[in-house]
């Protein structure tokens, strides 16, 4: 007998192999899942402008950066006419400290120069790191956005609530938006040796209800964002694949003990069984055993002794990094 409905668990037509780049880019889902695969020495940049919510933010963080890659990129202030000055930001201010509605909390600062260069330079690490990225992990939060003088914002940053606008986007604007930023890389290696297919793109829909919706409202969210990512599939079948993250949660694990005190969040059982579904449905068996082998290794290395300085603890350290450079020799090593 079955005591639980079962999704479909689908290796990836383009599963994510050792030595791969990855960006993960969206909302906390995201976050978790490329700091994961960082805390196990993977090439991968995990949410380099924050946790981004909503499909126009991050699709906006993307033009930018295919933006740089298209022109070319140089520091504030620079006289080097061959290449197109690196974008600024509009920043403001409240209570002394300067944001960005671009960017996460997390980017903000009380020197506004010093704000204004460090959003430039991040931009150019992700350039930089985009161009030889191989997969783009997208997760959606909600399809509902805040919009500032006619122009979806990432963050609102506890500005007065009037100085915005919110509704929902619709299925059409998200895959057109979105079919541009895809169409953008195909368009840009197309007449390369490196073939059209580039990038590929891995989507989901992040697992976490946004209950000040209300569950109806959430459910509403959610559907908009299934059915843009449907659209694009349809639309880009070579380059998009989706992961069904937000059925694991919603169908299989419908147990309260897969879900933290809030019952919203995760709880560390239900984030093994996302791992588990992201490992078989993400990863290729290479992958699979590179992490296995590399999970008893990251634990040892997070280990608290009571004497750090004691000869057994340095003699375990040392024994412990040389299993990990090991490791990545077998696996990493072209």
């Amino acid at each position: 007998m079955k005591f639980r409905t079962e999704i479909e668990r689908e290796p990836l037509l383009q599963p994510i192999d050792c030595r791969d780049k990855v960006l993960f880019v969206g909302s906390c889902f995201s976050d978790h899942i490329g700091s994961w695969l960082e805390s196990h020495w993977l090439n991968v940049l995990s949410n380099p402008w924050g946790v981004l919510f909503n499909p126009a933010s991050i699709a906006q963080s993307l033009q930018r950066i295919q933006e740089i890659r298209k022109n070319g990129y140089s520091d504030l202030g620079s006289d080097n006419n061959e290449k197109k000055t690196a974008q600024t930001f509009e920043l403001h201010e409240q209570n002394g400290t300067f944001y960005s509605f671009d960017h996460h909390g997390k980017w903000s600062g009380k020197n506004a120069d010093e704000l204004q260069q460090a959003l430039v330079n991040l931009d150019k690490t992700v350039a930089d790191f985009y161009n030889s990225t191989k997969h783009i992990f997208v997760t959606f939060g909600t399809s509902w956005v805040y919009e500032r003088n006619g122009r979806t914002v990432a963050n609102c940053h506890k500005f007065p609530a009037n100085e915005f606008t919110r509704r929902s986007l619709s299925v059409e604007e998200i895959a057109n938006m979105w079919s541009k930023v895809i169409e953008c890389d195909i368009q840009n290696r197309s007449g390369s040796s490196g073939g059209s297919n580039d990038k590929h793109w891995i989507f989901t829909v992040s697992p976490i209800r946004h209950i000040k919706d209300s569950l109806h409202g959430n459910q509403l969210s959610k559907s908009t964002l299934l059915l843009a990512i449907d659209e694009l599939q349809r639309r880009h079948p070579k380059q998009v694949e989706y992961l069904n993250v937000y059925e694991l949660f919603n169908d299989e694990l419908r147990d309260y003990r897969f879900y933290d005190s809030d019952m919203v969040h995760p709880s560390q059982t239900g984030v093994e069984a996302v791992r588990e579904l992201v490992s078989e449905s993400c990863f290729t068996p290479q992958l699979q055993q590179y992490m296995r082998e590399a999970a008893p290794i990251v634990r040892a290395l997070q280990h608290r002794p009571t004497d750090a300085e004691s000869a057994e603890y340095k003699k375990f350290m040392d024994e412990t990094f040389a299993k990990k450079e090991a490791l990545l020799a077998k696996f990493m090593t072209p």
